[in-house]
């Protein structure tokens, strides 16, 4: 017993010195933004999460909510590996919270399922939607998902994406 508490709390002091803190210089919308990193910009993805396309409903106020948050301060970051556009995949700590949670629980995010499995995101979009928070305020069937979004065509917007205007 006395050996798996060791490693538990290896483990987890190794996790703790993997985060590491950054400055937030810019926010490019709701799940996106930019640190130095080793003297150069770094573009991070918040992971486990998908917020609003600047050009959909809600974009606007999901990055503009992001840039409150976050900008100009100080962040604890994990990096979770890079995605195809090069932009770091991360986890964030702002105030000792959980950013993706925050993002969620507001209404601001959607919990990107395809890439997280998190119970917790999961039940705390479910609050947001039953409270009409942030995206969820037309309902879920006003919600469009940003994955959606990226991927239809002009008409297929008009169609599915434009029944909140916010």
């Amino acid at each position: 017993m006395k050996c798996l508490v060791c490693v538990w709390l290896l483990c987890v002091s190794l996790h703790c010195y993997s985060q590491k803190s950054y400055k937030i210089i810019s926010v490019h919308d709701g799940d996106t933004f930019q640190i130095i990193k080793k003297g150069k910009k770094q573009s991070c993805r918040i992971a486990s999460i998908d917020a609003p396309e600047l050009k959909q409903s809600f974009g606007i106020a999901s990055r503009d909510n992001l840039r409150n948050l976050i900008l100009d301060k100080t962040v604890l970051i994990d990096s979770l590996g890079t995605d195809l556009y090069q932009r770091q995949i991360v986890a964030v700590r702002v105030q000792n919270v959980s950013l993706d949670s925050l993002l969620v629980r507001t209404g601001f995010a959607w919990h990107y399922v395809a890439y997280s499995k998190n119970p917790q995101l999961k039940n705390l979009m479910q609050l947001s939607i039953n409270e009409e928070l942030g995206i969820w305020k037309c309902g879920i069937v006003g919600a469009c998902p940003p994955w959606l979004f990226r991927k239809f065509n002009f008409i297929n917007k008009a169609r599915n994406c434009n029944r909140c205007n916010y």
